[in-house]
C-alpha cells in the first residue's frame, strides 16, 4: 500500500463494519457459552446488531446500526428496548458513512456523545513480505495459554491495574472464538506483549498489539503487528483494521506500518431513568 491517502466509499464502509459486527456476534456468543448466567444475547436490526454481554461490558452495544439503510423510529424502538428490559443503556458505534437520517433521531432521543475510535485500514498484498528479525519474537499461543495472553495484552494497554477478572473474561471471551489467532511477543523468553486476529469475508480485525511497560522500545509492538499482519495475509484477506483512540502512540505506530485513517467513529450513549 502506498503512503497517500486512503479513499473510503460506502461499499468500503460496510464490509469494515459488517466485519466488525461480526466480531461483536461472535465474541457475545462464546462469552454466552463461557458464562450461560451473564444472560448475553443479540438481536439483529437494520443491518446492525444489538449486542448483550452483561452490564458494564465492552461487548454490550450496537455495531453496523445504518450502514446498509435508513434506520426506522420502530427499529430505534427495538433496540432500545432490548437493553432497556436487560437494565442497560444504550452505547452505540456510529460510522460517519451512516444514512444521515439517523442523525435526527439520535438527537430527538437525547444520545450524547461519549467518544471517539480511529478506524485503521491497510490493504494488503497476495504474499507476505520477509520480516525482519529483532529482540522480539513472535509465536502462537497453546490453547492453555488464555489467561496469560489475556493479562499481557492487558498490562500492554494499561498496566498492571487493568489486569481485572472482568476484563480478563472480556479478553477469554476472544482467545476462544474458533479461527481467531492469538500471538505472544517474547523478549529474553518472557511475555512482552500480544495482539490477535479473526477473519470475516476476506476482512481480519486486527486487536491488542500492545506491550508491557517494562518492554516498550525494543519493537514488540511493531513486532506483533507486523506478524498479524502476515497472519492476514495468509488468511487471503486483503483488508485488515484496527480500532485506535485517537492522537495514541498506537495510532502513530500502525501508521507506521502502513495503516491508513479510514473514518472516526462516534460512540453514542442513552442511559434510562
Amino acid at each position: 500500500m502506498s503512503r497517500q491517502g486512503l479513499f473510503v466509499d460506502q461499499a468500503l464502509a460496510r464490509r469494515i463494519e459488517s466485519a466488525d459486527a461480526w466480531v461483536g456476534v461472535e465474541s457475545a456468543r462464546i462469552h454466552a457459552q463461557l458464562h450461560p448466567e451473564s444472560g448475553a444475547t443479540w438481536i439483529p436490526v437494520a443491518g446492525g446488531f444489538a449486542i448483550f454481554a452483561g452490564i458494564g461490558s465492552v461487548h454490550t452495544q450496537v455495531l453496523g446500526l445504518g450502514i446498509e439503510r435508513s434506520v426506522t423510529e420502530e427499529e430505534f424502538d427495538e433496540v432500545e428496548e432490548f437493553f432497556k428490559v436487560r437494565g442497560a443503556g444504550v452505547s452505540m458505534e456510529i460510522c460517519p458513512l451512516v444514512d444521515r437520517a439517523i442523525l435526527p433521531l439520535l438527537a430527538a432521543r437525547g444520545y450524547v456523545i461519549a467518544g471517539f475510535s480511529n478506524m485503521l485500514v491497510r490493504r494488503l498484498p497476495a504474499s507476505s513480505p520477509a520480516i525482519p528479525a529483532g529482540e522480539c519474537t513472535v509465536r502462537h499461543c497453546s490453547p492453555t495459554e488464555g489467561e496469560l495472553w489475556a493479562k499481557t495484552v492487558l498490562e500492554g494497554f494499561s498496566g498492571p491495574e487493568a489486569v481485572t477478572s472482568e476484563n480478563v473474561e472480556v479478553l477469554l471471551s476472544l482467545f476462544h472464538q474458533p479461527g481467531t489467532v492469538c500471538l505472544l511477543g517474547m523478549v529474553e523468553g518472557k511475555p512482552a506483549g500480544g495482539g490477535a486476529l479473526s477473519v470475516h469475508e476476506n476482512v481480519a480485525a486486527m486487536y491488542g498489539a500492545s506491550t508491557i511497560p517494562e518492554f516498550r522500545r525494543r519493537g514488540v509492538q511493531s513486532a506483533v503487528i507486523q506478524s498479524l499482519v502476515a497472519e492476514a495475509i495468509d488468511a487471503r484477506c486483503d483488508l485488515v483494521y484496527t480500532l485506535t483512540e485517537p492522537g495514541s502512540v498506537s495510532n502513530r505506530t500502525l501508521e507506521r506500518q502502513d495503516f491508513r485513517l479510514a473514518y472516526t467513529r462516534v460512540n453514542v450513549r442513552r442511559q434510562f431513568s
